[in-house]
């Protein structure tokens, strides 16, 4: 290796006098003495050494663990109408970013936006998404209206065991009516449903919490917020079925 640097050292030097450039010439010269001293106290002696860079395998990752209906609750969601979708985690980033169509903007940064949604099947009735009367009221009349009809579905002839009807969180929502969408053609929120919104439990910022509707044909859907204590016409409350906690 020294004997390299010197050749290399000794050409542009000489390249350095033939031009008449004295002054480089001579730092040249001086770093020739320097490769010679270091050579001398072993620096160069040392044979090159490979370099092997250490690779960390990647873990595994887990399987998602998605809760499911048991069969007797799924027969008896359908019997009555409901349709059963399988959500995935995903949050309103992933399906923004997969280059679903958003409405809105104002959300993409907040914090979230990466909430995922739940791992859970979930189940709805597109002929009943929205609670009757559940517009113009807070976000906790609301959350007792779900509370009462989840009641309902553990009771009485048709009652569906082992489920039992929540409020979602923005993801949820969102998630959904992509799903839908791609399995039926039918926008949930959208001109079927007069463009209203699901009220959500998720806190966008103080006392506000998210809303998912309005799902345009041509502009996309839109995920807008507003104030818990404050009840609007366009916002309902729109029970998700879920398995029941253990």
């Amino acid at each position: 290796m020294a004997e390299r640097i010197q050749d290399i050292l000794a050409g542009q030097k000489a390249a350095a006098v033939e031009a008449g450039n004295l002054r480089a010439a001579k730092g040249l010269r001086n770093l020739q003495l320097q490769v010679a001293r270091l050579q001398a106290r072993g620096f160069f002696t040392q044979e090159p050494v490979d370099v092997v860079e250490k690779v960390t395998p990647a873990k595994p990752e887990k399987p998602l663990i998605v809760v499911q209906f048991s069969e007797e609750a799924r027969t008896g969601l359908e019997n009555e109408g409901y349709r059963v979708y399988t959500l995935t985690g995903q949050s309103i980033k992933d399906l923004r970013e997969a280059r679903k169509p958003f409405w809105s903007t104002w959300h993409e940064g907040y914090d979230f936006e990466a909430l995922p949604s739940r791992l859970s099947e979930v189940a709805f009735n597109p002929e009943k998404l929205f609670l009757p009367n559940s517009n113009r009221k807070t976000l906790s009349e609301q959350e007792a209206l779900i509370a009462k009809f989840s009641e309902g579905l553990s009771k009485g002839k048709n009652r569906i065991p082992g489920v039992e009807a929540v409020m979602g969180e923005a993801p949820d929502y969102v998630e959904l009516a992509f799903t839908h969408l791609q399995e039926t053609g039918d926008r949930l929120f959208g001109e079927k449903y007069g463009y209203n919104y699901a009220r959500t439990k998720t806190p966008t910022g103080g006392s506000y919490v998210g809303r998912v509707g309005r799902f345009d044909a041509g502009y996309g859907l839109d995920v807008h917020n507003g104030d818990r204590g404050r009840g609007r016409d366009s916002v309902f409350a729109a029970p998700l079925v879920v398995p029941a906690k253990a």
